[in-house]
């Protein structure tokens, strides 16, 4: 006979601090019914199925939400996808926990928006967060689950997440839901050069290039702008990677940085060796990053990108003439 399900981490290590003995008896116990509830299903990652509820719980703990909310995101599939009695949790979590379960099983059952309309902020909020960590673990859907998920999102739960105040959870889930959409590859390849960027900075730049991308209709002028941006990468990337410092060196003068720049950019350009080295490398780190996330997009970075690069190369050839 096997023992109680292992709990997760943020159980197991204390780090419910603000939460009574009682309460975080209450949610050992939520993690523990669904956990045997949810026992033997997986989700298309392969992954046990209590992963999902067990995210959406450690996000409302990051948030800040009450004991009730947490165990109903604990619970919030056991109705849906277990065939669960409210009966059973109303005996087990009390009325509160319990409505709220029925409240997301209602979402699921029935017309998204016209459901999230007239639904409990606190459901609404257990939906942005469950929708949240969907979209996170998007990848192993088909394309057209994904471009569906991903449209829905834009719609119906980013609008919600925003009117509830929940700015960085809205930001994030447009971010997601716009990379799982179809583009034309100036979209394409500025979502691909965001991976130079720090992962910090990635999204709030993405969503500014794209802003600007969406005015530009012209197709030239899309990929003028593209173009633009990817050869100011490498620099903006350093910037953002360098650590501030509490005092800054003097300047050097400006006319001495651009000649050193200048003979630093003549000596690597001369060399092809020099060249491309370093550009095969970057190219192939960017390559493993796309494909962490779709192998797809691991094809479209070895298609688009090596033009760019060799673009730019002859670009800076020619500015910077013959050798002296």
């Amino acid at each position: 006979m096997t023992g109680p399900p292992t709990p997760p981490p943020w159980l197991r290590a204390g780090l419910m601090a603000g939460f009574t003995p009682g309460e975080r008896d209450r949610i050992r116990r939520a993690h523990e019914f669904a956990a045997r509830r949810h026992a033997g299903q997986v989700r298309k990652s392969g992954e046990p199925y209590i992963t999902h509820p067990v995210a959406v719980a450690e996000i409302a703990l990051d948030a800040g939400l009450d004991c009730d909310v947490v165990c109903a995101a604990l619970l919030h599939d056991v109705i849906e996808d277990t065939g669960c009695a409210a009966g059973l949790i109303r005996a087990e979590f009390g009325d509160e926990v319990t409505a709220l379960v029925e409240g997301m099983t209602a979402l699921e059952r029935g017309p998204e928006q016209a459901v999230l309309d007239v639904a409990d902020d606190r459901v609404r909020t257990l939906k942005v967060f469950d929708r949240l960590h969907n979209m996170r673990t998007l990848q192993p859907l088909d394309q057209a689950r994904r471009e569906l998920k991903s449209r829905q999102t834009l719609a119906v739960v980013a609008p919600v997440a925003a009117r509830l105040g929940l700015r960085a959870v809205a930001a994030e889930l447009e971010s997601i839901a716009r990379r799982n959409l179809p583009g034309d590859t100036a979209c394409r390849v500025l979502a691909l050069g965001s991976l130079l960027l720090p992962r910090a900075h990635r999204d709030s730049h993405l969503d500014e290039w794209l802003g600007e991308l969406d005015v530009l209709r012209d197709r030239r002028a899309r990929a003028r702008f593209a173009f633009g941006l990817v050869r100011a990468l490498p620099a903006l990337s350093l910037t953002l990677r360098r650590p501030p410092s509490g005092t800054a060196p003097a300047p050097l003068p400006i006319a001495q940085l651009r000649a050193t720049g200048r003979r630093v950019l003549c000596w690597i350009l001369r060399s092809e060796l020099r060249t491309w080295t370093p550009l095969t490398l970057l190219l192939a780190w960017v390559v493993l990053e796309a494909a962490r996330n779709s192998p797809a997009d691991a094809v479209v970075t070895l298609v688009t990108v090596p033009p760019v690069l060799h673009a730019g190369v002859r670009s800076l050839r020619a500015r910077l003439g013959p050798p002296p």
